[in-house]
């Protein structure tokens, strides 16, 4: 199956990281939560590590379930739903004891209320041990240090014969915002997960592209347990 989005350098790699935290954290027949999921992508790198997990697989477009649904038809235990992050009540999922849950460029197609109303319904889908994945972009908010973001941007291009985006300036790379891509802070998704009371911590940066788990603080040994670690 080839990627459906090759756009920036990074993604094979960070993919790959993403799928070995759901694959060495989980147990057989653990559910699995994808949203966003596509047609399947992450499934199929998945499946090349472990086939005996419970998927559950939201994406707002039919067409790109379907044929998700038909890839994967006897493969395991899939189940697709059609859903859009920004009607969350719609959603109908079949649990809400979820071991992972797990999202890939997908959040940054979201205003800022609709991601945080969206990790507070994912927190309620997840198991007490469960864990949230976030792969997406983040937003640069340091005009004085643009100048290192091009700089990586250039050596990502030099290193792996194509870039992820570029800009001049850091005013032209705000300007470049569209109303579907609006990446969070940061520090925003830092407060995110606490207010939704999970722990989160940043496990992987490349470029601007992140990759974030995000659990429910365990209370043995660590006093109230509620502090959230960056």
């Amino acid at each position: 199956m080839d990627d459906p989005i090759q756009r920036h350098p990074t993604r094979t790699e960070q993919l790959d990281i993403l799928t070995d935290l759901i694959a060495e954290t989980t147990e057989p027949g653990d559910p699995v939560l994808d949203l966003g999921c596509g047609t399947g992508y992450l499934q199929y790198l998945l499946a090349e590590k472990r086939r005996d997990l419970s998927i559950t697989g939201v994406d707002m477009n039919e067409t790109s379930l379907a044929a998700a649904a038909e890839r994967f038809a006897g493969q395991g235990d899939y189940t697709w739903i059609q859903g859009d992050l920004r009607d969350l009540a719609a959603i109908n999922l079949p649990r809400r004891d979820y071991k992972i849950a797990v999202t890939c460029l997908t959040f940054h197609d979201l205003g800022d209320p609709e991601k945080q109303a969206t990790i507070a319904w994912i927190a309620d889908h997840i198991a007490e041990d469960g864990v949230i994945l976030l792969m997406d972009r983040i937003r640069l908010t340091k005009p004085s240090l643009f100048p290192m973001q091009i700089a990586l941007w250039k050596r990502l291009e030099r290193v792996h014969g194509f870039g992820m985006r570029s800009a001049d300036t850091f005013e032209d790379y705000v300007a470049d915002f569209a109303s579907n891509n609006s990446p969070g802070r940061t520090d925003d998704y830092r407060a995110w997960f606490k207010a939704a009371g999970l722990t989160s911590q940043v496990l992987h940066l490349h470029g601007n592209i992140m990759i974030t788990a995000a659990a429910r603080p365990s209370n043995a040994g660590t006093g109230s347990g509620a502090a959230t670690h960056w």
